[in-house]
């Protein structure tokens, strides 16, 4: 099984364009499918914290679920947890993939493999996929491709320009950096280890932006951004 980096590389850039979050995420989920011939995919986001992932999507060619009641302590999930703190992708088979996986993620009664990918920013595991029922015997070459395509993933999550600007209100990078961590769900203390700053710096960045965008709270900031298209 080869794969022309070429084409997924000129695929991700095409979704990067893409303003609405939501249909990059699927963009890009759809992209994960066709570029390592999956089936089946289960995107998770995951907290460096304290080791909680929580379910986003499942999805085939066909269908797109949420899967937010999945909430898990990775810890307990060795497959899972190996590949996070390897920050690389691993793929597990047979025998390896049955004493590594809990049932619930399990998606239909003939899978017995299971491909784990870490997307990571700044060096720290943000989120991951799984990816079960192969269209091709998988290759495990193909690890290091897998690794490539999730660090790209991870920089089109959560890159920015230097500042954004729109009408009267300009956010810092870092402003705008934080904000964008909130808007994906990451408390204070997580998006400070994030990206590597203090949870009390954290706040005042997000202190600041309430009071550029004369708003009363993180909810209600991250609200007026997406109103405003300053976050998408």
């Amino acid at each position: 099984m080869v794969i022309e980096r070429n084409t997924w590389e000129q695929n991700l850039a095409k979704i990067n364009s893409v303003e609405n979050v939501d249909r990059k995420i699927k963009m890009i989920i759809e992209c994960f499918l066709s570029t390592f011939s999956i089936e089946e995919t289960m995107l998770f986001r995951y907290s460096p914290i304290d080791h909680l992932a929580e379910g986003i999507v499942c999805a085939n060619t066909n269908e797109f679920k949420c899967i937010s009641s999945i909430r898990d302590d990775v810890t307990t999930i060795p497959a899972i947890f190996e590949a996070i703190q390897k920050k690389s992708a691993q793929y597990f088979e047979s025998n390896d993939f049955h004493l590594n996986i809990p049932r619930k993620y399990i998606i239909a009664e003939n899978q017995n493999s299971l491909l784990v990918v870490p997307i990571t920013f700044n060096h720290v595991v943000v989120g991951y996929f799984l990816g079960t029922h192969f269209h091709k015997n998988f290759d495990p070459q193909l690890l290091m491709e897998a690794n490539l395509f999730s660090s790209q993933v991870g920089e089109m999550l959560f890159n920015h320009p230097c500042y954004v600007e729109n009408n009267e209100i300009k956010l810092s990078k870092r402003e705008f950096e934080v904000m964008k961590c909130v808007a994906f769900g990451y408390s204070s203390k997580q998006i400070a280890h994030l990206l590597e700053i203090s949870e009390t710096t954290i706040k005042q960045y997000i202190k600041s932006v309430m009071s550029k965008t004369n708003t009363s709270n993180r909810t209600h900031a991250v609200a007026f951004l997406f109103q405003k298209r300053i976050l998408t």
